[in-house]
């Protein structure tokens, strides 16, 4: 999803995933590791090379309408023109293998966060 500004503007986002996925990747007792050394570097580093400033995060969990435990990393973030794409969030945690169950979602003024990117929590092969 392409974020199109001709000024300078703050948006917010959230990167999710079901805790259950993220467990399987180091275990449960290592899910720090997970997130410090690859998942928030990944998104962290995404941003900045397309130019995007970080202006303050919030790493909270919360259960699904499923009841599934989800991870959410919310980014308030300062825009420049032109703009960039959310999709590279997407490709730099898919190139390390880190995208099953991704979900990016994007807060709206009035309607609050809405799902711009899902990826499927089980492959399909």
């Amino acid at each position: 999803m392409k974020i199109d500004c001709d000024y300078a503007k703050q948006i917010e986002i959230a990167v999710e995933f079901p805790l259950s996925i993220l467990y399987k990747y180091n275990g449960q007792d290592n899910l720090d590791v997970t997130l410090d050394d690859n998942i928030i570097y990944l998104i962290d580093e995404a941003l900045r090379k397309v130019g995007v400033y970080v202006k303050d995060k919030v790493l909270k969990t919360y259960h699904s309408e499923k009841n599934e435990e989800i991870l959410s990393y919310q980014l308030t973030l300062i825009v420049q023109p032109p703009g960039f794409n959310l999709h590279c969030i997407a490709s730099d945690l898919a190139q390390e293998n880190f995208h099953q169950g991704l979900c990016i979602k994007l807060k709206s003024q009035h309607h609050g966060f809405r799902v711009t990117y899902a990826e499927p929590a089980v492959r399909r092969d």
